[in-house]
């Protein structure tokens, strides 16, 4: 093979020829219009003022060359003013976390309460279940009182208990009596 057989390859850098920027690609024409506008405020302000020659450069220095690097650069691919602006906006959009508010716990309250109770019929089940299958005695055999209660129709006070609770909450919430 040739010299002038072989193919030569070339990497093209992606700011290359890119619209809308200056010098070769590193600066962002809004950039430089936002550094122009802010030069020729801040510059005559800072001429302005009574102070020596060698106070004026101090200040210039401490002050308007990082506004003006800031402004050429911008703020994480913003120009300076969208990032001021954008700021702005999240200052008068921004939530503040409060505390739940009542309504919202007595949801999660009802939550927890239809969990509590569906856990225990399930687990009261599953344990009688167990002690059946393993030749165990039940709690119902166990406590005769128990057995003489459900025989007698008292077992289901824990069910009116809980709806005695509802109903008290539900005044306690809407203020009016429901019958």
């Amino acid at each position: 093979m040739d010299q002038d057989d072989r193919i030569e390859i070339y990497t093209i850098p992606p700011n290359f020829a890119e619209e809308g920027t200056l010098f070769s690609g590193r600066i962002k024409t809004r950039n430089a219009v936002e550094t122009a506008i802010l030069l020729s405020v801040l510059l005559p302000i800072l001429l302005s003022l009574e102070l020596s020659v060698k106070a004026k450069m101090y200040l210039g220095m401490i002050v308007l060359v990082p506004v003006v690097i800031l402004a050429v650069l911008g703020v994480q691919g913003e120009s300076l003013f969208a990032f001021i602006a954008s700021f702005f906006q999240f200052l008068r959009r921004r939530r503040v976390l409060l505390p739940p508010d009542e309504r919202y716990r007595l949801t999660l309250n009802r939550k927890k309460e239809k969990a509590m109770r569906g856990g225990r019929k399930r687990r009261g089940k599953e344990q009688g279940r167990a002690a059946e299958a393993a030749g165990m005695e039940t709690d119902a055999e166990k406590n005769p009182k128990g057995m003489e209660n459900a025989a007698k129709g008292v077992y289901g006070a824990e069910e009116e208990n809980a709806a005695s609770q509802t109903k008290k909450r539900r005044v306690q919430r809407t203020g009016k009596r429901t019958e």
